[in-house]
């Protein structure tokens, strides 16, 4: 029996790639993948490796596995900014498959963070060896330049194993307009208007 999809997630689409509503994109292109972090992660393997282009979702050559337990922790900064719609996960095999995923929009934090921490929205993960898609409400993640991913734990076996993360949404570039501040070197008295009526020397004296 095939297993049930947890809400928000859709398995197996083809197409799903491509758009879900107005113009989305798959933001591959805009992951700072040099930046990507796994925390509890096996020694010696990259975090960025499960950052692929779409074509390369079904891959199984490579994954990314925890370390002392189950638990896992990806930290995904964006080049700009992301209006995120859903996440894509391929994971598994079966008991390796995580079965929830914390999401924290742009927040960088550690284990007992993310235990701590309200999370920004949570999903049961179905175990499938397809790539798995969970809509995301949008009005949770209108702005988000970074990701913390938090896998508490699997479906039985010591370790999770994630093989593919990719993300949909609407990017736009980060803008910084230059803040242009003008100091006054020295206080030029004759620029400061005097109050009528006031006479600073006669106020001054005392007696």
């Amino acid at each position: 029996m095939a297993p049930a999809h947890p809400s928000g997630c859709t398995c197996g689409d083809e197409d799903s790639h491509t758009k879900l509503e107005g113009q989305l994109t798959f933001l591959y292109p805009f992951v700072d993948r040099d930046k990507v972090v796994a925390l509890n992660a096996e020694e010696g393997k990259e975090a960025k490796i499960v950052i692929r282009p779409w074509d390369q979702r079904m891959r199984e050559d490579e994954w990314l596995e925890s370390d002392a337990d189950e638990q896992l922790i990806l930290r995904i900064p964006f080049t700009g900014s992301v209006k995120l719609r859903s996440i894509l996960i391929k994971a598994g095999p079966s008991g390796f498959t995580p079965d929830r995923i914390k999401v924290f929009a742009n927040r960088s934090l550690d284990f007992d963070e993310a235990s701590s921490t309200e999370v920004t929205q949570e999903f049961e993960v179905a175990v499938t060896r397809e790539v798995a898609e969970y809509i995301v409400r949008p009005a949770k993640f209108p702005s988000v330049t970074s990701l913390t991913l938090f896998f508490p734990s699997n479906h039985g076996e010591d370790t999770t194993r994630i093989s593919f993360v990719g993300f949909k949404g609407e990017y736009s570039p980060l803008t910084r307009d230059p803040i242009i501040t003008v100091y006054e070197a020295q206080a030029n008295p004759a620029d400061h208007q005097k109050i009528p009526g006031l006479d600073t020397t006669a106020h001054s004296r005392i007696g």
